[in-house]
């Protein structure tokens, strides 16, 4: 199969983190002196960010505003991934290949892009990314593909042989539905793990099953 061009996610597809947003809304309120609380953790898997902070906020009775709400939490995130968060294993040697063939690469996450390019910072692997777009700078979630036209758009590659590596079903549904060739990525924390494999053009557990996949590389 041809790749000319690739469009990564970020948590649980790029970096073992999904862990972090399990726990994000406890570990949040523990953070501002709310430890108490019921876990409002699904909210962060279900909405968006802004939505879960609304929520949130009239659930918890919290003097903040939506935005510093989601300002604290991404800063927490931040913190978090520059503690705990690492690079999916051997996911590093397949990016080499990529740039070694000359393929753009960019990511389109749910995630603000502050945190993800800290985490990136840590491990060198910003510079394999030519552009990181999120939900908030394009205007719209995973549920719809304009953030994966704006990545092709970015990438000027055709979208026939520009693929999209995604650990979560939603998502990928997505990209397919619009097009896209998909590579499932297993990560433990998603629900949907069987239908992703069978949904995702190719569906791996480690990046060296790729080895001999793509015929460019």
């Amino acid at each position: 199969m041809r790749i000319t061009g690739a469009i990564f996610d970020f948590d649980g597809t790029l970096f073992d983190s999904m862990f972090i947003w399990r726990n994000a809304g406890a570990g949040y309120l523990e953070h501002i002196g709310l430890k108490d609380k019921d876990d409002p953790s699904p909210l962060f898997v279900d909405l968006t960010l802004r939505e879960a902070a609304k929520l949130m906020r009239e659930k918890y009775g919290l003097s903040t505003t939506n935005e510093e709400i989601v300002r604290d939490v991404y800063r927490y995130i931040k913190m978090r991934y520059l503690a705990e968060a690492k690079p999916k294993n051997d996911i590093l040697p397949f990016l080499d290949r990529l740039k070694a063939a000359g393929i753009p690469l960019c990511i389109a996450t749910a995630t603000d892009k502050d945190p993800v390019s800290a985490a990136l910072e840590k491990y060198g692997m910003l510079g394999y990314f030519g552009e990181i777009f999120t939900a908030d700078s394009v205007g719209s979630g995973k549920t719809k593909p304009k953030i994966f036209r704006d990545a092709l758009a970015f990438l000027g590659t055709e979208k026939e042989t520009t693929w999209v590596f995604e650990d979560a079903l939603y998502a990928a549904r997505t990209a397919k539905a619009d097009g896209f060739p998909v590579v499932g990525i297993y990560d433990e924390s998603e629900p949907g793990k069987d239908e992703l494999a069978s949904l995702a053009d190719v569906y791996i557990h480690e990046y060296r099953e790729l080895d001999s996949y793509f015929d460019s590389l």
